[in-house]
């Protein structure tokens, strides 16, 4: 998380209700500059949190601010730095894939080199180039849902929200986008995810909110819940093939640090597996590194989500 003392979202008691139902009860949380999950099942209050923080949904009570701005007040300043992939996304079906992210582009005041970042982001999508002029109407659902994603980040918007961003995608494909998505946050963009399929965010998220029943139970960085709860196993996975360094290299630079690793690491063909109680230190070394990426073990996140949300209906 970011050391800045003014978080990129602050919520204060944000509440909605329809027909007498709460949806959203009194939350609060600040989202610092990281890639942020908000877990939940189906009917939790994620996507309505999500509408109101982007204008789209208005609160019966409470305010929240997006890179210091009222999210009412500043509504149309905000739209500028904000990038959105709603969960069923929906395009123009007689404009071109092009077409969607130039519009987008100009949108966000990004109207230097239009053209080549355009191009840009419809490689960096995935989509084949013999469809970048073709009408959306024509793309399969997993095109769109690349397309989707592209104006999401097209035009360099500081924070992102993704709604189920990898749904639709094949099994290939999601390893291809989550390594994009781990780009963009490298890059500085602050990520909003909300999803409920865990080995994806598992992948991606540094902190987390559990949310059930329109109140959140829990939040925190990952490595924070992680430690509380007794959890101290994590993996270091290979993720590129720039030879910047190996694995038993970087296993040797972890182990030669003091009071750092418990126990002796597992080497696995292109997995580090080891126990620590200092997961941030490791972090910030691991960041050096562009070929690597730092997670507690595979499992992990599935466990505190049993914790939290299922141990909250006893």
């Amino acid at each position: 998380m970011s050391p800045n003392l003014n978080p990129i979202i602050d919520i204060q008691g944000l509440t909605k209700e329809y027909k007498y139902k709460i949806v959203v009860d009194n939350i609060h949380l600040k989202i610092e500059d990281s890639c942020f999950a908000l877990l939940g099942l189906n009917g939790a209050g994620k996507t309505t949190t999500i509408l109101m923080l982007l204008g789209l949904v208005k609160p019966n009570k409470g305010t929240a601010s997006i890179l210091g701005k009222d999210i009412i007040k500043s509504y149309n300043e905000i739209c500028n730095k904000v990038g959105f992939l709603p969960e069923d996304v929906g395009f123009f079906p007689y404009l071109t894939g092009r077409e969607h992210l130039e519009l987008i582009i100009r949108l966000r005041g990004n109207t230097l080199n239009t053209e080549e970042n355009t191009q840009y982001y419809l490689k960096w999508s995935g989509i084949e180039k013999e469809y970048w002029d073709r009408r959306t109407r024509t793309y399969s659902r997993g095109m769109k849902q690349r397309l989707g994603l592209a104006q999401a980040f097209a035009g360099n918007p500081k924070v992102v929200f993704l709604d189920e961003p990898l749904s639709n995608i094949d099994p290939l494909g999601r390893d291809d986008l989550i390594n994009k998505i781990r780009e963009k946050r490298k890059e500085g963009t602050t990520i909003i995810i909300s999803s409920h399929i865990i080995p994806e965010i598992e992948q991606l998220a540094d902190s987390l909110a559990f949310i059930d029943k329109g109140k959140i139970i829990r939040s925190g960085t990952f490595y924070e819940i992680t430690q509380s709860i007794g959890l101290n196993e994590y993996e270091i996975n290979r993720i590129n093939y720039t030879e910047e360094i190996s694995l038993n290299e970087l296993n040797d630079i972890l182990v030669a640090e003091e009071d750092l690793i418990i126990d002796k690491p597992t080497i696995l063909s292109e997995k580090l597996i080891f126990r620590t109680k200092n997961p941030g230190k490791i972090s910030n070394l691991i960041n050096k590194y562009k070929d690597f990426y730092f997670m507690p073990i595979s499992g992990t996140l599935n466990k505190l989500f049993r914790k939290f949300i299922e141990g909250n209906k006893r």
